[in-house]
């Protein structure tokens, strides 16, 4: 007879027959408020849809099982995130603070780096890592689609992060593992589950962790976080830095108010583990229904006094010709990008980003901020990011849309424009659509024509969006 899926954990799971039914239902969808574009409130009205709000997350719901998160209008506008419930935790217990420098290791498909980024208000510095680039590319499209202007993307191994990139004051490492807690969301992951998988996994998972620690200032904070249930990835990664470590790191207590975890394990097959790591956090999905996740927060000792090196410079700026372009478009007041920085990256582009951020030097950043006008074409284009992020600044060529006309547009096709629609519009050229006064991008207005090209990425596009 088959053991069910899980079994070597029966040991040390609180109610096994719960946990058993809750990896057999399908996982609730779960989204977050972008407080940058919206509030919660607003985005209720919005979705006309029966929401639950998640209590312990300030601004994220649950949604009815049959709701295509990704195909409305208002999460291709950047006013909300999707996101799985239990996935919220590692970046809250980092505990960002304003003006901190943070280090996302491992930051693909890049749900975290954008709660840090929330987090901060699009100031500091968050430099997200990834050694995969294609998904870093990806990564870096919900960044800009969310509008954040204060991460630094790199793509370079994790394990050997380079000491040039300076330290921070919060690591982050979600480092790659067996993935079992993912299992409501992709059951196939519960029938290939082996011990073996998660053993080939431990060495880079603590070459990750250490990195973490090497790259964290004296009295900074990491939190090690996996989406697997198997002690192998989890507390005997910590055990094992912890011991190495000495007196250089110490596992803190923490808490989650109005979620349910379980203390981590001190002991597993025999083996004694060291005791602190009682303070590290499991979640098995019956406990809250979400999917599972293993969470350990860690401090560095030392002090701010300590903290060698200083950050790299920002970039030198280039505001013009840019501000003035924008301007004689749109009617965007340069003094409302006064306290943002302007530069130019090669032939990349012209990029935006915030200006007490400190990227790094090595590794070569792949984008700092956000790009935030194409130049290689024959006149300067504002890029769909910028579109979204400052289209509510403008006075002149900006077209507001029929959810019919979004509809058009979000799909990459032409449509018809009324004389009402385009009476702030000067003769041809770039327009800034909205809908219900959120900018969603850019189009070309051809006026002896009347109608608009959608300029919408191909990338992003979306058919029957709702």
């Amino acid at each position: 007879m088959n053991e069910p899926p899980f079994s070597r954990y029966r040991e040390i799971i609180d109610d096994w027959d719960a946990f058993q039914a809750a990896v057999q239902r399908p996982l609730p969808a779960t989204i977050w408020t972008n407080p940058l574009r919206t509030t919660p409130e607003k985005l209720r009205n919005l979705l006309d849809a029966p929401l639950e709000p998640v209590a312990w997350y300030p601004g994220a719901f649950r949604l009815p099982p049959d709701f295509p998160v990704g195909l409305h209008w208002a999460y291709l506008a950047g006013l909300y995130h999707v996101q799985e419930e239990v996935s919220l935790l590692p970046a809250c217990l980092l505990d960002v603070q304003p003006g901190e420098r943070i280090l996302d290791l491992c930051a693909a498909p890049g749900n975290k780096t954008a709660q840090l980024g929330v987090a901060l208000g699009n100031r500091g510095t968050i430099v997200a890592n990834d050694r995969n680039a294609g998904r870093m590319r990806a990564a870096r499209q919900a960044l800009n689609r969310l509008g954040l202007l204060n991460i630094t993307t790199t793509t370079a191994d994790a394990a050997n992060y380079p000491k040039a990139a300076g330290l921070f004051d919060k690591v982050l490492a979600d480092v790659p593992c067996s993935c079992e807690g993912t299992c409501r969301k992709d059951p196939s992951v519960a029938r290939r589950q082996s011990l073996a998988d998660s053993l080939k996994l431990v060495g880079a998972q603590t070459a990750v962790l250490r990195k973490a620690m090497q790259r964290c200032r004296p009295g900074g904070r990491i939190v090690y976080a996996t989406c697997t249930f198997a002690p192998e990835e989890n507390e005997l990664i910590v055990d094992a830095i912890l011991r190495e470590s000495g007196e250089q790191l110490r596992l803190l207590p923490v808490q989650t108010p109005g979620f349910v975890t379980t203390p981590g394990l001190t002991t597993w097959q025999g083996q004694v583990l060291h005791p602190d790591l009682r303070h590290a956090l499991r979640i098995w999905p019956h406990q809250n229904d979400t999917g599972g996740f293993f969470i350990a927060v860690l401090q560095k000792a030392g002090g701010r006094e300590d903290e060698g090196q200083p950050p790299p410079p920002p970039p030198t700026e280039e505001r013009e010709p840019w501000l003035t372009l924008l301007h004689d478009q749109f009617g965007i007041d340069p003094a409302a990008l006064a306290e943002l920085a302007i530069f130019r990256e090669g032939r990349r582009g012209v990029y935006i980003a915030n200006r007490d951020q400190h990227p790094t030097v090595r590794p070569q950043p792949d984008a700092v901020g956000m790009l935030f006008m194409h130049t290689d074409g024959k006149y300067p284009k504002l890029t769909t990011g910028a579109a979204m992020q400052f289209g509510h600044l403008a006075q002149r060529n900006v077209l507001d849309l029929t959810h019919e006309q979004v509809r058009a547009y979000l799909a990459r096709q032409e449509f018809g424009a009324t004389a009402g629609q385009t009476a702030q519009c000067h003769g041809t050229g770039y327009v800034i659509v909205r809908h219900q006064g959120f900018p969603l991008g850019i189009g070309v207005y051809r006026a002896n024509r009347g109608i608009v090209e959608s300029l919408y990425p191909k990338g992003w596009a979306r058919p029957n969006i709702l």
